[in-house]
C-alpha cells in the first residue's frame, strides 16, 4: 500500500490529519484521525481514523469518539462535505471510540445505521441478567468492563443515547452487497460484534482487529457466560464471539481473504503516530504477525509460571514494563493475561492452585503451541 495522500496534517500521533485515497474505479475515500482519550500510561491507541466514503451512497465507517461530534463536522467541513450528505454509517464495534457520535450523526442527517446483527444486544440493557457480569448495569457492551469507574461514568450519558436507536441493515458474515461495491466479514474477539469490511475488493477496512504497530486487547472467554443470555438463541449454544481464541479466528480470516492480496488496508488507529505513517503492506503477514504475538506472550507467562504458581496480578507485573501499569493500566494488563491464561487452561497447559481461581500454575504441557500455531500454517 502507498501512503495515501495528506489533505491536511495533524499533531504528532496523527489527530486532526485528513487523508485521501482514490480507488481504482474512482471512488475518493477520506481518513479522518478523530480525537481520542490519551491515559496516563502507553496504552494509548492514538486518535480513531473515521473514513468517509464518496460512494453511490455516501458512507462514513464509525463516528470516533463522543463528545467529538462538532469535530466531525468541522472536519468534514474543512474538505468541503457538509455532514448531510451521509446516507449511510457503518459501525466496525461497539466501542465508544467507535459510535460515540453516532447519535448526534443519526439525528442530524437521518441516515441508515448499519452494524453487525449483534449490535443491537451491545448497546441494550440487561440488569435483570447478571450472570457474574462485573456490571450488570452497564449495556451488553460493558457489562465486564475492567477499566476504573471514574472512567467507565464518562460514558452513562453516551451509552443512554446509543441504547435508543435502531438498527437498520444487520450485516451477517460473508455478506456481499456487489451494488455498494461492500463485503463484510464478521470478525469477533475484540469485541462481540466486530465487523472488517472490503470495499470494491481493493480496500480492507479493520476497524480495531487488524492494527500497525500494536495490538487491540481481546476479551475474554469468560464473557461468553455473563453475557450467553443476553445473546441471540443462534449464539448462545457455543461460544463463537468472545475470547482470545476467537480474535486469533478472525485474524486467520483476514490472512485467508480469498481476493487477498488487497491493495490497501486502513485501519482504525495509528495509521500515522509518532510523526511517521504504519502502513499495513500486507494484511496477510500483518495478521500472522500478531498471531505470533499472541503465541510469544503465551510462552513468556509459561516462563514466569516456570518455577511456581503465581497470582494473575503477579504474572502481570512481571510481564509487562511498569510504565504500562500506571493508573487504569493495571486493570488492562490483567484482562491481557487473563485472556491468554484462558487459552493455556483450556489446552491442558495452565490448572488453577489448590483451587483458587487467581493463582495459576503449570501441568508440564505446552499444548497451545500446536492449538495456537496451527492458525499460522
Amino acid at each position: 500500500m502507498k501512503t495515501p495522500d495528506v489533505i491536511f496534517p495533524g499533531a504528532d500521533n496523527g489527530e486532526g490529519m485528513i487523508v485521501h485515497h482514490k480507488t481504482a474505479k474512482g471512488t475518493d475515500i477520506y481518513g479522518l484521525a478523530t480525537p481520542n482519550i490519551y491515559v496516563d500510561t502507553e496504552w494509548d491507541l492514538g486518535p480513531t481514523w473515521c473514513y468517509l466514503i464518496m460512494c453511490k451512497k455516501t458512507t462514513i465507517i464509525d463516528t470516533g469518539r463522543f463528545e467529538n461530534f462538532d469535530v466531525v463536522k468541522n472536519m468534514l467541513r474543512s474538505i468541503d462535505k457538509d455532514l448531510s450528505i451521509i446516507k449511510r454509517v457503518i459501525i466496525t464495534h461497539g466501542h465508544e471510540d467507535h459510535d460515540g457520535n453516532l447519535a448526534e450523526i443519526i439525528a442530524s442527517t437521518g441516515a441508515e445505521l448499519w452494524a453487525h446483527a449483534l449490535y443491537p444486544q451491545m448497546i441494550s440493557y440487561y440488569p435483570h441478567i447478571e450472570d457474574g457480569a462485573r456490571h450488570p448495569e452497564l449495556p451488553g457492551s460493558c457489562r465486564l468492563c475492567p477499566m476504573p469507574e471514574k472512567f467507565y461514568r464518562q460514558c452513562l450519558p453516551y451509552h443512554q443515547k446509543r441504547s435508543l436507536l435502531n438498527l437498520d441493515f444487520p450485516i451477517e458474515d460473508n455478506q456481499t452487497l456487489p451494488e455498494d461495491g461492500f463485503r463484510f466479514i464478521f470478525t469477533p474477539g475484540h469485541t462481540a460484534d466486530s465487523i472488517s469490511i472490503i470495499f470494491e475488493d481493493e480496500v480492507l477496512f479493520t476497524g480495531d482487529t487488524l492494527l500497525p504497530d500494536i495490538t487491540p486487547h481481546p476479551t475474554v472467554s469468560f464473557a461468553f457466560e455473563a453475557n450467553r443470555r443476553i445473546l441471540p438463541e443462534e449464539y448462545r449454544q457455543e461460544n463463537m464471539v468472545y475470547g482470545l481464541m476467537n480474535y486469533i479466528k478472525s485474524l486467520n480470516k483476514i490472512a485467508g481473504l480469498s481476493s487477498q492480496p488487497l491493495p490497501v488496508t486502513f485501519p482504525a488507529h495509528r495509521m500515522y503516530y509518532n510523526g511517521r505513517f504504519n502502513i499495513i503492506h500486507s494484511s496477510v503477514d500483518r495478521a500472522r504477525g500478531v498471531i505470533q504475538f499472541h503465541i510469544d506472550r503465551c510462552r513468556d507467562i509459561m516462563r514466569i509460571l516456570k518455577d511456581k504458581p503465581a497470582t494473575m496480578e503477579e504474572i502481570t507485573a512481571q510481564h509487562f514494563p511498569p510504565v504500562l501499569l500506571k493508573g487504569a493500566g493495571k486493570s488492562m494488563g490483567k484482562n491481557e493475561i487473563m485472556a491468554h491464561v484462558e487459552i493455556m487452561r483450556d489446552c491442558g497447559d495452565i490448572t488453577w492452585a489448590g483451587g483458587d481461581e487467581d493463582l495459576v500454575e503449570r501441568t508440564g504441557s505446552d499444548s497451545y503451541l500446536d492449538v495456537i500455531g496451527a492458525y499460522l500454517n
